[in-house]
């Protein structure tokens, strides 16, 4: 089946009232938790880390367990702060309320952020049928990864809002508010930081000084208020991400701790030993693998205007899998390459295996945290002792889930497409004539001759 054959099936009515049933049945199960999370999990953390920060403790080094005990909130394992400075500091107003009160705000600003991305992907895209944006709409609303953001209390979803409008600005020609918003994504996350490499091979020379800039301001920013000890105890906090307990956790799913996980089951060798530096050279010369397969990709691509965001999304998909730790909720950020995927199926530019395997990265992510905790939990379950390399790969299907939705993204980007004269730049921003205007003449784009199988 081609794109257009698949979009057009999912767009069948009984198809798209099945789809939004089981998206209410899965918000209204959402809904119905969340008032017993206000006191735990990551909000807590956030919580804790900006009060702290906020009386002048230190929460990169200092255990916050204490400090949660006083304010009524659970820190479980999250005993130090691991978000970035400036992050903190954002948070930091909501502690000046009771957490109860903070928490629920902080759900409202995220479910803001959920809808600012869902309307810049989903309304305003050019030439998206409304029956293709209503299926796409109830996939993002009951895909676990967007209800694992509210049910944790993280802030994936802000990440999202900021780079869906980083690719809206560029379609305006606005880089420069484009390197400001990834900018603000990667003062509050660092991994965002990765896609300053996108302008910088496509050239946006104008995004990259904006996001240059706005990056050493909120640095500044933060020194000024914080004071240069504190910034750089960061420092601390992402240490304590390499942990091993943090690093052999399952639903840690980039492609650092994956690889780790693997070392460790393979050769039996104890973090920390003499040995430790092959683990090491195995997790960089993964990196740079995919790395260099997303430039490589990204050179092969000589379009200006990146048709249909094709590398933009797969830059997107590279951020997450190098991020030194990932979890679940990350995987919201495949919104983005699997609605360009979509949308250009509509008009049959997407190849049906960079179709197929979004579909699979999707069930994955949907099924990865039902199957561990269904079969592995508590260890050792009769499972893991009947089928333990089964179990074993269970244990790992987060980690597959990222990487056939890289997969799918990087097919996407390379594969042989015809895209519309219309989503090419015109020879002279100011020649009015030919904005607005739609010309279906066909333009095909090299294809790259590598292959990930």
């Amino acid at each position: 089946m081609n794109g257009e054959r698949i979009a057009a099936a999912m767009r069948q009515s009984a198809i798209l009232a099945v789809i939004w049933v089981c998206t209410l049945l899965v918000l209204i199960g959402t809904l119905t938790k969340m008032p017993e999370q206000w006191h735990r999990r990551d909000f807590s953390n956030y919580y804790e880390s900006a009060w702290a920060m906020r009386h002048g403790i230190d929460p990169y080094s200092t255990n916050l367990t204490p400090i949660g005990a006083q304010l009524g909130l659970e820190t479980n394992w999250l005993v130090h702060a691991s978000e970035t400075p400036p992050f903190l500091l954002c948070f930091e107003p909501l502690t000046r309320m009771r957490p109860r009160v903070a928490f629920w705000i902080w759900i409202a600003i995220n479910f803001s952020a959920l809808a600012i991305a869902m309307y810049l992907l989903l309304v305003r895209r050019p030439g998206l049928p409304g029956r293709t944006a209503l299926l796409l709409a109830g996939l993002m609303l009951m895909s676990a990864p967007v209800n694992l953001n509210f049910y944790w209390g993280q802030s994936q979803l802000i990440v999202l809002a900021l780079m869906v409008a980083a690719m809206r600005a560029m379609e305006r020609d606005r880089d420069g508010t484009a390197g400001l918003l990834i900018a603000a994504a990667a003062l509050l996350r660092a991994y965002p930081l990765l896609l300053v490499g996108y302008f910088v091979i496509r050239r946006k020379w104008r995004a990259v000084n904006f996001a240059i800039a706005g990056i050493a301001a909120g640095g500044f920013a933060t020194l000024a208020i914080l004071g240069l000890a504190q910034t750089l105890s960061f420092i601390h906090g992402a240490l304590w991400l390499t942990d091993y307990r943090v690093v052999n956790r399952l639903d840690n799913l980039s492609l650092g701790p994956f690889v780790s996980r693997m070392f460790w089951s393979i050769t039996g060798i104890a973090p920390g030993s003499s040995a430790d530096w092959v683990r090491r050279a195995a997790i960089g010369a993964a990196d740079v693998l995919v790395l260099g397969l997303t430039i490589r990709a990204t050179l092969a691509v000589s379009d200006r205007r990146d048709p249909d965001w094709r590398i933009y999304s797969l830059w997107i998909a590279t951020a997450v899998m190098l991020t030194p730790v990932g979890w679940h909720h990350y995987l919201v950020l495949l919104a983005i390459p699997f609605v360009q995927m979509v949308a250009s199926a509509t008009e049959d530019r997407s190849s049906s295996r960079a179709i197929w395997m979004a579909a699979l990265a999707y069930f994955l992510s949907a099924i990865s945290l039902r199957a561990f905790s269904r079969f592995m939990v508590p260890p050792p379950t009769a499972f893991q002792l009947a089928l333990p390399w089964l179990a074993r790969a269970l244990e790992e299907t987060s980690f597959v889930a990222l990487l056939t939705g890289y997969i799918a993204a990087y097919w996407f980007a390379t594969d042989q497409f015809r895209v519309p004269a219309t989503d090419v730049a015109p020879a002279s921003a100011g020649d009015s004539r030919l904005h607005g205007q739609k010309n279906h003449r066909l333009k095909p784009v090299p294809p790259t001759s590598i292959a990930i199988v």
